[in-house]
């Protein structure tokens, strides 16, 4: 029955197999790269027959269990989510995402394996995005992809689809690592994109964004200036309230017309 449950368990969410991939440079991972038929891999290989059957990604272990921070959302807790991989959509599931490696990370909370549930890191050549449900938000999350020849310094991977109207907002949830007391940290860094024109354009400061709304830009000062909203220190919701008066403006010049 447990064999059962757990074949059928690993083909919902790993319906197409491919090669594990190797930790990224600058990770200091001693058990994974010295041993990698290591808990998780005993475990499922006791009961999959097919090493092709295992997972559609690797083995995750936390790298940063001596530091004050670390570069999970939500504080590392795993989330209810929903996963998309290549056109299958599968619920009930509990994800984190590493925003240093941008790696979303599958937990098995029915089993635990040495006291810690297992955790798998997703090949994200495959998986097409996800959506974290928490506190009755939905925060979408998409595998976007940019050329190598791109003119814009975009970089592929996962970002959040705060806002997708008239303008899209999209949001690079990242961190940046750097050593205190001889033990790596993790500051969260994130970039807020708008596709304006089409290129995304980073957030940065009041006079570029302001630009984005062209001939509506003046309405839009005035409208940030009456709520003391400045884009370096505004939270998602501001910026996506901005859009939506940007959008209304828009609305009211075509009745207009």
């Amino acid at each position: 029955m447990i064999k059962q449950q757990l074949i059928f368990l690993l083909f919902l969410l790993f319906t197409f197999s491919c090669p594990g991939q190797s930790p990224p440079p600058g990770i200091e991972n001693p058990e994974q790269e010295n041993n990698p038929m290591n808990s998780i891999y005993r475990f499922y290989y006791s009961y999959v027959s097919s090493p092709n059957e295992l997972i559609n990604g690797k083995e995750y272990l936390p790298y940063f269990f001596h530091g004050k921070t670390q570069p999970l959302l939500f504080s590392g807790e795993p989330t209810d989510a929903v996963l998309m991989i290549r056109g299958r959509v599968y619920s009930n599931l509990k994800l984190q995402y590493d925003t240093y490696l941008d790696e979303v990370i599958y937990t098995d909370t029915s089993r635990m394996i040495d006291n810690v549930y297992p955790m798998i890191a997703l090949n994200k050549d495959i998986v097409e995005g996800f959506y974290f449900i928490q506190g009755g938000e939905i925060i979408d999350f998409r595998n976007l992809k940019f050329p190598d020849s791109s003119d814009t310094q975009m970089v592929s991977g996962f970002y959040e689809i705060a806002f997708d109207g008239s303008l899209q907002f999209i949001i690079r949830h990242r961190s940046t690592q750097y050593n205190y007391n001889a033990l790596n940290e993790y500051k969260y860094s994130p970039e807020r994109y708008i596709l304006a024109g089409g290129k995304y354009r980073l957030i940065s400061n009041n006079r570029s964004f302001l630009q984005l709304f062209g001939e509506s830009s003046g309405l839009i000062r005035e409208y940030m200036k009456s709520r003391k909203i400045n884009v370096r220190r505004a939270d998602k919701n501001e910026i996506i309230n901005i859009i939506r008066y940007f959008e209304t403006i828009r609305q009211g010049e075509g009745d207009r017309q």
